[in-house]
């Protein structure tokens, strides 16, 4: 239904890989790490996790692999690359996420960092059941979203075209309710990006119920 914009998203993160790990290394504000330490404090030892979008193998993914047992899924193949060049110890699946499926209760927790907002939004609704599925009982989501009603945008970024979408914060967590999950926290951020200014992101905690 989509893949022509997954096709786009997928040729734009191969195409700007240097580029975009010198961004990211520039943003200010992120709180990628704090939530990470405060959700590895909730997880058992050597926890199984999923990261969806898990790029290029940065430091919150590095962390995760250290502390337990990661699976990665990224569109990106250049990404996937390199995160299996520097996290050898991890999975990583180049695919679409919402084409790769689990067995149900595989997972103690799913995560998605800074990702969400190149997804479809008519898709989001669909990835929660399937994350929900896929964690067991009483397992945990950390997830950051995009905060503006946005039905989906094509332009350039970073000199690449790009495609981002998302919803407002009310109707995402809403969705996250509907999904079965129960929301624990959610919270908006305020980053700093290169070039672009203010980016607001929603960080959603949930948990399946037992």
């Amino acid at each position: 239904m989509h893949d022509d914009v997954k096709q786009l998203v997928a040729a734009g993160y191969d195409a700007i890989a240097d580029e975009f790990a010198e961004w990211q290394r520039g943003i200010r504000g992120s709180q990628r790490l704090e939530r990470l330490d405060d959700l590895l404090r909730r997880l058992p030892l050597q926890p199984d996790v999923l990261e969806l979008g898990s790029g290029a193998g940065v430091r919150s993914t590095r962390i995760l692999a250290e502390r337990g047992r990661l699976t990665g899924v990224d569109i990106s193949g250049e990404q996937v690359r390199r995160a299996r060049e520097r996290v050898p110890e991890a999975r990583f699946i180049h695919a679409d996420f919402m084409e790769v499926d689990f067995a149900e209760a595989t997972f103690d927790a799913v995560v998605s960092f800074y990702v969400l907002n190149n997804l479809p939004r008519d898709e989001v609704s669909p990835l929660l059941d399937r994350v929900r599925r896929w964690l067991r009982p009483e397992g945990w989501f950390l997830a950051s979203f995009p905060t503006t009603d946005n039905p989906g945008w094509r332009g350039e970024w970073l000199g690449v075209e790009m495609f981002f979408s998302g919803y407002d914060v009310p109707t995402t967590v809403g969705l996250v309710r509907e999904s079965g999950l129960e929301v624990v926290e959610d919270a908006v951020e305020t980053m700093i990006e290169p070039d672009y200014g203010e980016g607001r992101w929603l960080w959603v905690l949930a948990r399946k119920p037992d």
